[in-house]
């Protein structure tokens, strides 16, 4: 049963990842697409937090699927901020992000690799430190590289 549940949420996250390429794909410009992928992945990181907390039984291939979801998310979105992209309306990229883009690719690049560390998690215990990594590091970019809302 084990091993067919791990299919099955395998094949939900190949399938979340093959939407999200869709979506992303539709968004018009680099702006768009990393504010569709950055949504998509706040709703990952709710779902996947549900386990850290012990608001959901811990199931490993729920976890795999999300985390591996997250990581893959933030290697996309490491392309998604071109010189110029910021100007658009509608964008929460702090200009930050173009004066100290090394600073800003090394944190999206540490968020996926945190975040397929957290996915090898066997339980809840080991999964809930590897988490809090996880999200503190999206929670420090955020901070220095989302324009503050007014």
């Amino acid at each position: 049963m084990t091993r067919i549940r791990t299919v099955a949420w395998g094949a939900v996250a190949a399938a979340a990842m093959v939407l999200a390429g869709v979506a992303a794909s539709a968004a018009s410009g680099p702006a768009a697409e990393r504010q569709a992928i950055m949504k998509q992945t706040g709703l990952q990181m709710r779902d996947v937090s549900a386990f850290a907390t012990g608001q959901k039984p811990w199931d490993a291939a729920k976890v795999k699927a999300l985390t591996g979801a997250i990581a893959a998310n933030g290697k996309k979105l490491q392309g998604l901020y071109p010189p110029g992209s910021g100007a658009d309306p509608k964008s929460e990229a702090d200009p930050k992000i173009w004066t100290n883009k090394a600073d800003f690719t090394k944190r999206l690049a540490e968020m996926s690799t945190l975040a397929t560390a957290a996915g090898k998690a066997s339980n809840a215990e080991a999964f809930k430190p590897a988490f809090l990594k996880m999200s503190g590091t999206c929670k420090s970019c955020h901070d220095i590289y989302r324009k503050k809302k007014t």
